[in-house]
């Protein structure tokens, strides 16, 4: 088969080849689709709006309806494509993009179900221990848990398909590469593959179902000992919904995959493969919520805050809220609905007129506190003897950084043997080394020799504007670099063609792009708190974490964004180096240079230990609720990623390499020579 040429693209055959059908196809999938992304992406918004809704069911259900729109929309834009245009070809790469993504998140979807089931068991059968039990380190693992999951079998699955030879035919018999469909096309021997997709597969389905399984048990014993009509009938309906989706969902994977390809009818599979792609994502918020009185509830809570700030006189109801102060946390409780112009309850706020609230005497909580101006910054340590010593050792590793650095990026510039997609990414890498350190070291410094800890509103909006989007910019160029290696040594003789001057220029300016653009955000919401608690800053720098602790507003906001935010980058950023560094193994251990095989090992050690050490501090101080930060401990941990990382990044990615030493003495050379020619 060596005259055989590798596949490039792929047809996808469709739902059916009927002419007649395509238009009222066409239109039923736009209207799935609409529907499906307006009730998911609905009811996200109202979960981040209701802080009603701020509990670990609804944090489930938002990441639920997240995945929902995430796998059907990697399939259904392309079907809707196809039936309109009728163009079914999709490239190579296309292909095996919308399988990793549609993997990935069905998989994700798999595992949330089962959380939700945990969820609900640990509500259902031990209410008392409810909040200690789901708490938001419990609820964050479990779902970062899912999505990490997911997205590795995503990558198990894609990688073993696309690792095959497709010289037979390029006609999937599906309407969306999905693995068994792309598979059957394989010249190669595929044996392996299919063990590894039924074991993966099977290991993810009995895993889920199991866990939903046990904890519905739990559930129906507890439920038959209520006592209550009311509650055993809404336990029952709960798990009746619930159920259904299960049972669509599981019935339609376990029939899809869990069988051998020889066995398949790609025909039935499809029509099969509606459900779970197109219907589930689609019923979802129906099942899930719509049918919930508390989601019902704060859509009409939003719906008459529509209508009250827009003087609505059809509007005979409206409702009445007030601000109850619950320690340090402020919650909206809705009293009964009133007739316009009537007041409201005792200890209330009066509504009169079409919406406009007179007496603000129980909304303004702290009205004589005024804002924070400026923020003291605690620093590392309050030991004068240790001043000096610590104000020394931050010079010398501040200068370090800076000659180390800088100086790494005019090597770069000066020798051209050094002018590679490697040396490029080092050189931006260094360049957002020396920014972000200088964010923060400088006024540790100022600190130590001064004693002034002080620095003002602005200048700490700056500070974390600058650290947070460089420290972003600087994990996606060590993805970057990962993809690079890879290239490198997996593919050597395309080397040339896939990391083109383009290609690179786009993965920097992305690497920027991404960086200040979360920056913005973090800022943005961190900043438009309100700070009246105090304006002592438990940490060396302003850093998001103490910032927030500071914070007399409601954070959960904040929060969620700021874990969002940090759990997409760490993980899709480790996920690229992940699969990175797997290829790479598997291309060295085929190596037959025991030379090229040290060498290479030496490598990867390098860039794997700074990769851990970056990686596991960041995980380590914004992976987790603020509720459970140690800030003594976050300061010891930031020191690392702060000063030592882009003190050491020279040494370990540069120093030790002997392209970088010669063109080091080259330079050395050069010098020397126009110091005699001086002199």
């Amino acid at each position: 088969m060596e005259n055989r040429t590798e596949v490039t693209e792929f047809i996808l055959l469709g739902l059916t080849d009927a002419l007649e059908l395509q238009v009222p196809l066409f239109i039923l999938l736009t209207l799935i689709y609409l529907i499906n992304v307006a009730g998911n992406l609905g009811m996200i918004v109202l979960i981040l709006v209701d802080s009603r809704l701020h509990t670990p069911m609804y944090l489930f259900l938002s990441n639920l309806s997240l995945v929902d729109i995430g796998y059907s929309s990697a399939v259904i834009p392309t079907v809707m494509a196809g039936l309109l245009l009728g163009n079914q070809v999709i490239s190579y790469n296309a292909c095996a993009a919308q399988m990793f993504f549609f993997a990935g998140f069905a998989t994700v979807e798999n595992l949330l179900l089962a959380s939700m089931a945990y969820d609900r068991f640990i509500a259902v059968c031990k209410p008392l221990h409810y909040t200690t039990t789901m708490t938001t380190s419990v609820c964050a693992c479990l779902t970062i848990g899912c999505y990490v999951c997911g997205f590795m079998n995503a990558s198990i699955h894609t990688g073993e398909t696309f690792s095959l030879s497709f010289h037979l035919s390029n006609v999937v018999h599906h309407f969306f590469c999905d693995v068994p469909a792309v598979m059957a096309l394989s010249s190669s021997d595929r044996h392996v593959n299919e063990l590894v997709l039924v074991y993966v597969a099977t290991f993810q389905v009995v895993f889920a179902l199991l866990v939903i399984s046990v904890s519905y048990v739990f559930i129906f014993i507890t439920v038959l000992k209520m006592r209550s009509a009311a509650g055993y009938q809404k336990a029952l309906s709960t798990c009746a919904s619930h159920f259904t989706a299960v049972s669509i969902f599981y019935g339609t994977v376990i029939f899809m995959y869990l069988q051998p390809s020889s066995s398949h009818s790609m025909d039935t599979d499809k029509i099969a493969s509606v459900f779970y792609t197109m219907v589930i994502p689609m019923l979802n918020p129906v099942v899930y919520s719509l049918r919930n009185k508390e989601v019902k509830s704060a859509f009409q809570s939003i719906a008459v805050d529509h209508r009250v700030e827009h003087g609505d006189d059809h509007s005979i109801k409206h409702r009445c809220e007030f601000v109850c102060v619950h320690g340090m946390t402020g919650m909206w409780l809705q009293s009964d609905e009133i007739d316009k112009g009537e007041d409201c309850k005792e200890g209330s706020l009066k509504f009169w007129g079409y919406g406009t609230f007179h007496d603000y005497s129980q909304v303004i909580v702290m009205e004589n506190v005024s804002e924070v101006t400026e923020f003291v910054l605690v620093g590392l340590t309050d030991a004068l003897e240790l001043q000096i010593p610590l104000f020394i050792i931050f010079t010398v590793i501040y200068l370090i950084t800076l000659v180390g650095n800088l100086g790494m990026v005019l090597l770069i510039l000066l020798d051209a043997r050094l002018h590679t997609p490697m040396y490029f990414f080092l050189s931006n890498l260094s360049l957002v080394d020396c920014v972000y350190a200088s964010a923060v070291t400088p006024k540790v410094m100022v600190g130590f020799l001064t004693g002034d800890k002080i620095i003002s509103y602005n200048a700490c909006a700056a500070q974390m504007f600058f650290f947070a989007a460089f420290a972003t910019t600087g994990s996606f160029f060590l993805a970057s670099m990962a993809f690079d290696r890879h290239a490198a040594v997996c593919k050597p003789l395309h080397y040339t063609t896939t990391m083109t001057s383009t290609t690179c220029v786009l993965l920097a300016a992305a690497s920027y792009v991404c960086g200040l653009l979360q920056s913005c955000v973090h800022i943005s919401f961190t900043f438009h708190l309100s700070f009246c608690h105090s304006n002592v800053v438990n940490h060396f720098f302003c850093d998001i974490p103490p910032l927030l602790a500071l914070s007399c507003s409601d954070i959960y906001i904040n929060e969620i964004v700021l874990f969002t935010l940090a759990a997409f980058d760490i993980f899709f950023t480790l996920l690229v180096i992940f699969n990175s560094y797997v290829f790479i193994f598997i291309a060295i251990l085929r190596m037959h240079s025991a030379e090229g095989k040290k060498k290479a090992f030496s490598t990867c050690a390098s860039h794997l230990t700074t990769v851990s050490i970056f990686y596991g501090t960041i995980i380590f101080m914004y992976l987790q609720p603020s509720s459970s930060h140690s800030m003594d401990t976050d300061k010891m941990a930031s020191v690392f990623y702060t000063m030592v990382i882009p003190m050491l990044n020279p040494l370990v990615y540069s120093l030790r390499n002997k392209e970088v030493k010669s063109a080091f003495k080259k330079v050395v050379r050069k010098v020397k020579s126009s110091l005699d020619l001086l002199c």
